[in-house]
C-alpha cells in the first residue's frame, strides 16, 4: 500500500484541490420551476482555469446526480462546500458522518421533493425533551404538541440553541440563523435535515467511499486534505456585489467558489481548514466530534473574541 503524505499537494502544482464545487442546497418539497430561480439548488462548480457559470436544478435529486458525476470525474482531489450546518450544538445530535448516518435512517426525500423533515423534527424533539422543541418552524397545520411553528425556549436544556461557530458570527451581526430553525426566511434546519443525509450517500457511495471525508470530523483539521472533502460553508460571507448573475443565489456560489479558487492558487487556502487560532481545546474538541466549523469564516473570529 502506498504511504500517504497529508501536507503534500496531490497535482504537484502546490494546489489543494482538483476541483472545487459549492451547494446552494434547498429544502423545498416540490419540483422547482423551469427557469432558474431563487430558493433552489444551484451549484457553482469550476478547476484552475474554469469557472463556469452556476448551475440551476429543480430538484434536490438532479443536484445530486450532477454533483457525483463532477466527482466521478475528478481523479485527483475535490472540495465540496455545502450551506448548512455539519453538526449541531455540543450535547445534543452530534455532527459528520454519525449524524448524518442517523438522519439517513430518518429521512425519506422522493425525487419531486416530498419528504419528511418535519414528522423526523417533531420526532427528535420528543427523544431531546420538553417539545416542542428545539427544532421549531413549520407551516400552521403541521404544528403541534411536539413540532411549534414558533421558537421554542433554550432554558433548562443541557445544550444551547447556538454551535460555537454561529455564536461568534452573530457577534458580529451576520445574521446567522440557528440550525433548529426549520421554516421561513433564513432558516436552515430544514437544509440541515435534508443534505446531511444527501452527503451521506456520496461518502457512502461504492465508487467514492474510499476518497471522501468530512471536514473537520474526518480530517482533524488541516492533518489529511486529500480525496474528496465535504465542508461547511456559509455563501452569505462572500462578496457576490461584482458578479453578473441576476439571482442571488447563484451570485454566492460562483463568489465562494471564487473564493475558494484564488485562495487555493495563492497557497493559502489550507489555513482556512486549519484549527482557528485561539480556539480552547474544550471547544476545538466539541468542534471535532459534535458541532463542525464553517469554513469561510473569518480568519480571526475566535482570537477576536478573546481579545
Amino acid at each position: 500500500m502506498a504511504v500517504r503524505h497529508p501536507h503534500q499537494p496531490q497535482n504537484g502544482s502546490g494546489r489543494l484541490f482538483d476541483l472545487i464545487a459549492i451547494v446552494d442546497w434547498s429544502a423545498a418539497a416540490s419540483i422547482g420551476p423551469a427557469r432558474p430561480s431563487p430558493d433552489r439548488c444551484w451549484i457553482g462548480w469550476g478547476s484552475p482555469g474554469n469557472r463556469p457559470e452556476p448551475t440551476y436544478f429543480r430538484t434536490r435529486a438532479a443536484a445530486m446526480v450532477f454533483l457525483r458525476e463532477l466527482l466521478l470525474q475528478t481523479s485527483g482531489s475535490a472540495l465540496v462546500g455545502w450551506d448548512f450546518p455539519h453538526g449541531f450544538p455540543r450535547g445534543s445530535l452530534g455532527g459528520g458522518r454519525a449524524a448524518a448516518a442517523r438522519l439517513a435512517g430518518l429521512i425519506e426525500d422522493a425525487p419531486d421533493g416530498a419528504n419528511n423533515r418535519f414528522e423526523v423534527a417533531a420526532g427528535l424533539n420528543q427523544e431531546l425533551g420538553g417539545p416542542p422543541g428545539p427544532f421549531w418552524g413549520c407551516p400552521l397545520h403541521r404544528a403541534g404538541t411536539a413540532l411549534s411553528d414558533r421558537r421554542s425556549g433554550f432554558e433548562g436544556r443541557a445544550f444551547a440553541e447556538w454551535r460555537l461557530a454561529d455564536h461568534l458570527l452573530r457577534r458580529r451581526g451576520t445574521g446567522i440563523q440557528s440550525v433548529w430553525k426549520l421554516y421561513t426566511t433564513g432558516s436552515v434546519g430544514s437544509q440541515t435535515l435534508l443534505g446531511l443525509p444527501a452527503i451521506y450517500g456520496l461518502v457512502t457511495d461504492s465508487l467514492l467511499a474510499e476518497r471522501s471525508r468530512f471536514w473537520p470530523f474526518e480530517t482533524h483539521w488541516d492533518a489529511d486534505l486529500t480525496g474528496i472533502i465535504h465542508a461547511e460553508i456559509w455563501p452569505s460571507l462572500a462578496d457576490h456585489a461584482s458578479h453578473p448573475h441576476p439571482i442571488k443565489d447563484a451570485r454566492q456560489v460562483a463568489a465562494t467558489r471564487n473564493w475558494a479558487l484564488d485562495l487555493d492558487a495563492a497557497g493559502r487556502l489550507r489555513s482556512c481548514f486549519a484549527l482557528p487560532v485561539g480556539m480552547t481545546r474544550a471547544d476545538a474538541k466539541a468542534c471535532l466530534s459534535e458541532e463542525g466549523w464553517i469554513l469561510n469564516a473569518p480568519a480571526d473570529l475566535v482570537s477576536a473574541a478573546l481579545a
